[in-house]
């Protein structure tokens, strides 16, 4: 009997052992999900985009005085010398990258957060050139070269985030939004043969595009390299996040982590994620399924609904063209069109916020041209509180409305006309 029981006692001793050992193997098993394949074209235009931003930050560094240059130029209402000064210590790099914007680019460093955050910060810069030579542009009457400029760092945004992550996507957004806000200062001051060039560029804009969703795919991407490179071995993952050396620890306590099942969820995650961000925002549904593993846990800013930042730029670059194509008209036909399908822009008369089209009406004082926004009101062009664009009342106009200490009860700004 006490035999027996010797025999049993083994024998489940060694059954628990075996256990533990195939639910260690589980546990520590390398992640299973493969990194989704990011195409690069042969003439891949990116790396060379890189180059040059490379290059413009070397011509800071060499620029006598440079900081205190670049303050004065983006200070509101700095005089045209100091601007083209700022423009002209770039011009050798403005001459190159417009020759790239219209080749085929994926960006190459989306593994890489040093190396984007780096490339990323210097493009901004460009963004501000650009922005400064459209205030140089529109003081000086050459509505062409404004219009031209805004063209430029809108092609060069999609050059520069195709295939990319977040960062590169919301690197796009400020850039864009750097641009626009000062070629508005002179819009209403636009001939007709101006504003046709504006909406054919914002025309070209669109068949380049590349959407949030796009975006998500690279955060997708990234996530799953990223615990495929917590899994292989430290080094790996403190080259990719920037780390110092040592910072990950132990090779056996990081695949302590389970990161099969983190690999697993995250992709099922940004799929969704996904599905939800191709769909205008108003159709959007919250996501379904809620994290479980802890490093998932930790968040996934990109996947929230506020972290679209393209829902405020399209919605607005495409106002900017119909009023572009309702100026020209009235230039042309001396009348307001009826409908923005008379003033030729049915194309771009879609609301990315609702999925339906832009209110447009005309009056004595000109015309009015909004998106009803995310409450899904038509408050007559009232403009919604920027800041709190998700959750306030208000229409989106082309003209930002940003109130200090706002919160969801501010009451929207008044209405925009536009003659």
């Amino acid at each position: 009997m006490r035999r027996n029981l010797f025999l049993g006692c083994g024998a489940l001793t060694f059954l628990a052992l075996m256990l533990a050992g195939v639910f260690y193997l589980y546990w520590t098993a390398p992640p299973d999900v493969p990194v989704p394949p990011l195409p690069t074209p042969p003439d891949n235009a990116y790396p060379a985009i890189v180059q040059l931003a490379e290059k413009a930050r070397q011509i800071e560094e060499s620029t006598p005085q440079f900081a205190a240059l670049a303050r004065q130029a983006t200070s509101r209402g700095a005089d045209a010398a100091t601007l083209r000064r700022f423009v002209a210590v770039y011009e050798p790099v403005r001459r190159e990258y417009r020759q790239l914007i219209g080749k085929p680019s994926v960006v190459t460093n989306w593994n890489s957060v040093p190396d984007t955050m780096q490339t990323n910060a210097v493009l901004r810069s460009l963004a501000r050139v650009e922005a400064a030579d459209i205030e140089l542009a529109l003081r000086e009457g050459d509505y062409a070269r404004a219009v031209d400029d805004l063209r430029t760092v809108l092609l060069l945004v999609e050059s520069a985030r195709r295939g990319g992550t977040s960062m590169h996507h919301l690197t796009g957004e400020a850039m864009i939004a750097i641009a626009t806000e000062t070629f508005l200062k002179g819009f209403d001051r636009l001939p007709a043969a101006e504003c046709e060039q504006l909406v054919r560029a914002i025309r070209e804009w669109e068949q380049v595009r590349v959407p949030y969703w796009q975006a998500l795919e690279g955060e997708k991407r990234f996530t799953i390299a990223m615990y495929h490179a917590m899994y292989e071995g430290g080094k790996r993952f403190e080259r990719m996040m920037g780390a110092p050396s040592g910072s990950s620890g132990p090779d056996f306590v990081v695949r302590a982590m389970n990161l099969r099942a983190a690999a697993r969820e995250a992709a099922r995650i940004h799929d969704l994620a996904i599905a939800e961000a191709r769909k205008p925002l108003l159709q959007r549904q919250p996501l379904a399924l809620t994290p479980k593993h802890p490093l998932n846990q930790l968040g996934f800013p990109a996947l929230k609904k506020e972290a679209d930042k393209s829902l405020v730029t399209v919605t607005r670059l495409r106002l900017l063209a119909c009023a572009a194509a309702v100026r020209a008209y009235r230039m042309r036909q001396g009348r307001y069109p009826r409908t923005l399908a008379e003033a030729g822009v049915t194309d771009l008369n879609r609301d990315p916020i609702t999925g339906g089209e832009f209110m447009y009406r005309t009056g004595e004082e000109g015309f009015l041209l909004y998106s009803v926004g995310a409450d899904g009101k038509d408050d007559g062009g009232k403009r919604v509180v920027e800041a709190r664009f998700l959750e306030a009342q208000g229409d989106l106009s082309l003209r930002r409305y940003d109130v200090p200490n706002a919160t969801p009860n501010t009451p929207p700004g008044a209405a925009v006309w536009w003659q």
